[in-house]
């Protein structure tokens, strides 16, 4: 288990070599990156990173926590009220993407590499993708009530759509090495949460 930083000094080194194990893991993947990597990363030393961390699984476990407040906190700020605006945070994912080398999502690539063998990695990420999946809720709940989508579907199961293109759209990015897969699957995502389709099962009434 973490040793928690009792000194400012300790929260700057340990927030440090989170960072740094961060960044290596976002890019390299868990498994290519070992402590020795995150200490030269950190510039910390071996001792340091054992007096906050007891094994590799730990640290795993404080990445997966920092990504996921990373991930979600700059959403949480953005206050989506329209349509426009969910497009708005759409064309800025692909923007981020379009800035970084790596075509990957912080949390999606962990949860292909962690979640057939660390358990307690995939329930936390099984959380962290909760919480994010709260969050898009909320955001399209506003908008059905503003009129703006679509009503006959649950804005949970709305929001897996977004989810599952932003995700699949990257995959989809990475093997071609062009975002044009990512920014096309959230647009048409988008496009079905704005449409107003009649609900499963219902017909209009013809003669």
């Amino acid at each position: 288990m973490s040793t928690a930083p009792t000194t400012e000094k300790g929260r700057r080194t340990r927030a440090r070599i989170v960072d740094a194990a961060a960044e290596l893991f976002y890019e390299r993947g868990v498994s290519a990156t070992g402590l020795g990597d995150v200490i030269a990363a950190s510039g910390t030393g071996k001792g340091q990173l054992y007096h906050f961390f007891t094994d590799k699984g730990d640290l795993v476990s404080a990445v997966i926590r920092h990504q996921v407040e990373g991930t979600l906190a700059p959403q949480r700020e953005l206050g989506l009220h329209r349509l426009a605006d969910l497009q708005e945070w759409a064309r800025q994912a692909v923007l981020q993407h379009e800035r970084s080398p790596v075509m990957r999502c912080p949390l999606g690539s962990l949860v292909v590499e962690l979640s057939n063998r660390n358990a307690d990695a995939a329930s936390a990420l099984e959380a962290g993708f909760a919480q994010w999946r709260e969050l898009m809720s909320g955001w399209i709940a506003q908008l059905q009530r503003r009129g703006e989508a679509r009503t006959d579907l649950p804005a949970d199961d709305l929001a897996d759509s977004i989810l599952a293109a932003y995700q699949g759209g990257l995959v989809l990015a990475r093997s071609r090495g062009d975002l044009r897969p990512l920014e096309t699957a959230l647009a048409m995502a988008i496009e079905g949460i704005g449409s107003r389709r009649a609900p499963a099962g219902r017909h209009r009434a013809h003669g």
